[in-house]
């Protein structure tokens, strides 16, 4: 996966993409926000009440983004 500086340069994939996933991490005072479309990637950090991470949350929400939980190897998944 390659992973861009920008929150622009990955909107433009986010708004074609058939799947788009995002992950919010809680870093305590700071979340971390992932974005991936394809082969795309990006990382923000942002303070919880940002109003910079909430527009870019309502554009993932509007652009039908899935949101991810957490991440497991497949193979524990079932076990």
């Amino acid at each position: 996966m390659f992973v861009v500086e920008k929150w622009e340069d990955i909107e433009e994939c986010v708004r074609y993409a058939r799947y788009v996933l995002y992950q919010v991490i809680d870093l305590g005072d700071v979340v971390e926000l992932r974005v991936k479309s394809g082969k795309l990637g990006w990382v923000g950090v942002f303070k919880k009440e940002s109003s910079e991470l909430q527009r870019i949350l309502r554009k993932l929400e509007d652009y039908g983004a899935i949101k991810v939980l957490k991440s497991v190897p497949d193979e524990n998944f079932l076990s």
